[in-house]
């Protein structure tokens, strides 16, 4: 999540309090945004209290800017972060050529299919990019074939993960 902000959204720059209210609900945000998106992106379970603490706001505030926030559909959701271990199978990183345009029917044959963790519509020489987990090697190759399979899909090449470096 980037904290990267314009220079209007870094500060209220001597803005009454109706002008600011006013800001945040246009879907303009301030620095105690960016600091409360931080915040939830380290522990999503963070307390209001706490929260609330960090950010030298009562706790309705807090709770009014997290409403705010997820209205204008900066947060989407919060998830669990699973531990990664060995027998977790096998990750692959699939490139995907399509010979049709536009490529969103054909992405949306395979989208839901329970292998692919993430996909990405791409620029360059694919069209997009799968990160898929699979149990075993076996299984990896009959989700290539499966993907190959599909009206409109031109080649699927894949890259398995040797190791993944978390940020």
């Amino acid at each position: 999540m980037s904290v990267a902000m314009s220079k209007t959204a870094a500060g209220t720059g001597g803005m009454n309090e109706n002008q600011t209210a006013s800001r945040r609900n246009a879907g303009v945000r301030d620095a105690l945004d960016e600091k409360l998106i931080a915040l939830l992106s380290q522990d999503a379970r963070m307390t209001l209290t706490a929260l609330a603490q960090k950010l030298a706001l009562s706790r309705t505030a807090v709770q009014a800017r997290m409403a705010r926030l997820e209205r204008d559909q900066v947060i989407l959701g919060y998830r669990a972060v699973l531990a990664t271990g060995e027998d977790e199978g096998l990750r692959a990183v699939l490139s995907l050529v399509f010979d049709q345009r536009p490529c969103e029917p054909v992405v949306a044959r395979f989208r839901h299919w329970p292998q692919i963790t993430h996909y990405y519509s791409v620029t360059g020489a694919v069209d997009g990019v799968a990160i898929v987990r699979t149990a075993t090697p076996q299984d990896l190759s009959k989700l290539v074939d499966r993907l190959s399979a599909i009206e409109g899909v031109e080649s699927v090449r894949s890259a398995v993960v040797l190791k993944a470096e978390e940020s």
